[in-house]
C-alpha cells in the first residue's frame, strides 16, 4: 500500500488553499464564492464545485492555472447563476498538478468577484485505485446486492455503494460502505430494501475514496422485486373478563398455505395511560404462568422473550431504562461439522422491540459497540455469510445511530417489518445451501430457513402505535407453524409496520389469567430467562 505517498498527495493538495489570483481582482459587489471542491472524475477529467455566497450574480466562470507556470490559465467554462459546480474535462493531463478556481460574475467586469482557488493533482492513472463491478445485479423483494473489486487502494481508503433513482449517483447521494476486503476474492454487498422504494428503477455504482477523491465504477440499475402480499385469517374475538378494554384478544384455526394452523394474538392500546408494556430478566429461568402470577392480577398477557443459552439470557434487554446484556459476533454455523463457518465469527445487529418513557413503541437494529455501549439503527448491519466481514458497530457503522432513550427493550430477530417492509427472504448466494444473501442477522440454521416451521412468537407495532403479541402453535397436527416469511406477512395482515420474531419452539407462549393458549401436550411449558407483557400501569 502507498500511505506516505498518500499523505504527501493530501498535503501538496492543500497547499494555497483560498488563494486568489491577481487578475482579475474587481472586488466589486459580488460576494466571492467559497467552499471550493475538486473530485477527480477520470484520469482527465475534474468535477468543481463550490458554495455561493452571493445573490446578485449573472453566473461564474471556472478557471483553470498550471501549478507551474502562473502566466497559463484559461477559462474552462461558464455556468448560470446560482449553478454551483461544472466539470472541466479538457485541457488536464494525466498527472499535472494545477490550481482550479471560482469567479462570480456581475452585472459588468467592475462587479466582478475575485477568483478563488483550489490545489489539486491529477494523482497518474496508474497510481489510482480502481474499482469495477464484477457479474450483475442482483435483485429480490429484500435487497439490491452487488459485487465488485478494488484494486491499488491504500489502508485508509473506503469503499461501499452509492444509488439514486434520479440519474447516475456519487458520494453525494444515498451510499452505504462496504465490508473489508477479503483477500482477491470480490465484495458482495447488498443493499437493504429499507434504504430503497418498491416500484423505482435505481443506478447503482460502487466506489472507493482515498486521498480525498472518489473514484467509481461503470453504473448498474436494477428494482426491488414485487414486495410479497399481506397474510389475512377470519379472526375471533376472545372474551377474557380480566382484561381491560385495551386490550383485546383474538384466535384463528384457518389455514396458512394449505396446512392445519393455530395462532392468537393480543393487541394493546397504551395511549388510553391504563396499560403499559414491560421486559421482564428474572434471576433465574422459569416458566411463563410462574413469572405472570408473580404480579397478581397486575399483568394482563405475558408471552416469551429472547434466545438463551445454558439458561442465560443471550443478547440485549432493557428494564426500567437499565441495558443489560449485549449483542455479540456470531458463528456463521452452528453445525460443528461446518468447521469454517463453526469457526467464523461475524459482527451482526439484531432486532429489538421496546418502548420509551412514554409508551411509544419501535424497532430497531441493535448492536453493541467495541466499548460495551448499546446502538440502535434503523438499517441492518448487512452482514452476509461466507462472505467479507464488517467492523463491529459504532456511532457510524452501519450508518449514523438514532438517538432513541428506551424504557424497555428486548432483542431476538430478525426483523419481520421495518416500515412495512420485510427485510430478507430466502435468495441463496453463489456459496450454497444455508448461504442466504439477506439473513443479514446470520440467525442459525433452526430459526432461518425455507422449510423451517415451527412455533412463532412476534411483536410489533402498527401505524397508530398499538402493540401486538403473537403467537402460533407448530409441529403438531392441529397447526403447521409458520416460516418467517410468512411470519412477517401474518404481522403485516395484523396492520403491523414493525415487527420483530423472537423465541419460538418450545420457549412458545401466551399466559392469561394463568392460561397458557397454545399447545403444550407436546412439550409442557418451558422454563424462559425472559418475558414481554402487557401491565397495569
Amino acid at each position: 500500500m502507498k500511505t506516505a505517498f498518500w499523505a504527501l498527495m493530501a498535503v501538496c493538495a492543500c497547499v494555497a488553499c483560498g488563494e486568489s489570483d491577481d487578475e482579475p481582482k474587481s472586488g466589486g459587489s459580488v460576494t466571492a464564492p467559497s467552499g471550493i471542491v475538486i473530485e477527480r472524475v477520470d484520469a482527465t477529467s475534474v468535477r468543481v464545485t463550490w458554495q455561493d455566497n452571493s445573490s446578485n450574480e449573472t453566473g461564474f466562470d471556472v478557471w483553470v492555472r498550471e501549478a507551474a507556470d502562473a502566466s497559463n490559465r484559461w477559462i474552462a467554462g461558464s455556468v448560470e447563476a446560482d449553478v454551483t459546480q461544472f466539470t472541466v474535462n479538457e485541457g488536464l493531463e494525466d498527472g499535472g498538478s494545477y490550481f482550479f478556481g471560482v469567479q462570480g460574475k456581475g452585472a459588468s467586469e467592475a462587479y466582478d468577484s475575485r477568483v478563488i482557488y483550489e490545489l489539486y493533482t491529477l494523482v497518474p492513472s496508474a497510481d489510482l485505485p480502481t474499482v469495477s463491478l464484477v457479474g450483475g445485479t442482483t435483485s429480490t423483494s429484500s435487497c439490491l446486492a452487488v459485487s465488485y473489486r478494488i484494486e491499488n487502494a491504500s489502508a485508509d481508503a473506503r469503499w461501499g455503494l452509492c444509488w439514486s433513482a434520479e440519474g447516475t449517483p456519487t458520494i453525494d447521494d444515498a451510499v452505504q460502505y462496504g465490508p473489508a476486503i477479503s483477500g482477491d476474492e470480490p465484495i458482495l454487498q447488498a443493499i437493504p430494501n429499507v434504504l430503497l422504494e418498491y416500484g423505482k428503477e435505481y443506478t447503482v455504482r460502487a466506489f472507493v475514496i482515498e486521498g480525498g477523491a472518489a473514484y467509481y465504477s461503470a453504473a448498474t440499475t436494477a428494482s426491488l422485486a414485487a414486495a410479497p402480499d399481506a397474510i389475512t385469517f377470519n379472526w375471533t374475538k376472545l372474551s377474557r373478563t380480566s382484561l381491560p378494554a385495551e386490550i383485546e384478544l383474538y384466535e384463528t384455526t384457518d389455514q396458512l398455505n394449505g396446512h392445519s394452523f393455530h395462532a392468537w394474538y393480543a393487541v394493546a392500546d397504551l395511549s388510553k395511560g391504563n396499560v403499559e408494556f414491560r421486559v421482564l430478566v428474572p434471576d433465574g429461568a422459569a416458566t411463563i404462568e410462574e413469572q405472570s402470577a408473580a404480579f397478581g392480577g397486575d399483568c394482563y398477557v405475558m408471552i416469551n422473550g429472547g434466545y438463551f443459552y445454558n439458561g442465560r439470557h443471550t443478547g440485549l434487554a432493557v428494564v426500567d431504562a437499565v441495558a443489560t446484556g449485549a449483542i455479540s459476533a456470531v458463528r456463521g454455523s452452528l453445525k460443528t461439522s461446518d468447521t469454517e463457518e463453526y469457526n467464523s465469527m461475524y459482527n451482526v445487529t439484531r432486532g429489538l422491540f421496546g418502548v420509551d418513557a412514554s409508551g411509544n413503541p419501535a424497532v430497531y437494529w441493535a448492536g453493541t459497540d467495541a466499548q460495551g455501549a448499546a446502538r440502535y439503527f434503523d438499517r441492518p448491519l448487512p452482514s452476509v455469510k461466507g462472505e467479507a466481514k464488517y467492523d463491529v458497530v459504532n456511532a457510524e457503522n452501519p450508518t449514523a445511530a438514532v438517538t432513541w432513550s428506551p424504557r424497555y427493550a428486548l432483542s431476538a430477530g430478525p426483523v419481520l417489518l421495518k416500515d412495512g417492509k420485510c427485510p430478507f427472504d430466502f435468495t441463496l448466494t453463489s456459496k450454497g445451501a444455508d448461504y442466504y444473501l439477506s439473513n443479514f442477522e446470520i440467525m442459525p440454521y433452526d430459526i432461518f430457513g425455507v422449510g423451517v416451521s415451527p412455533d412463532r412468537t412476534a411483536v410489533g407495532r402498527t401505524e397508530d402505535g398499538r402493540i401486538i403479541f403473537f403467537i402460533c402453535d407448530g409441529r403438531v397436527a392441529s397447526s403447521g407453524g409458520a416460516t418467517l416469511t410468512e411470519l412477517a406477512a401474518i404481522m403485516k395482515g395484523l396492520g403491523c409496520t414493525d415487527a420483530v420474531n423472537f423465541d419460538g419452539g418450545g420457549s412458545t407462549g401466551m399466559v392469561i389469567d394463568g392460561e397458557h393458549l397454545n399447545d403444550t401436550t407436546a412439550e409442557a411449558s418451558r422454563a424462559v430467562v425472559s418475558t414481554m407483557g402487557f401491565f397495569k400501569k
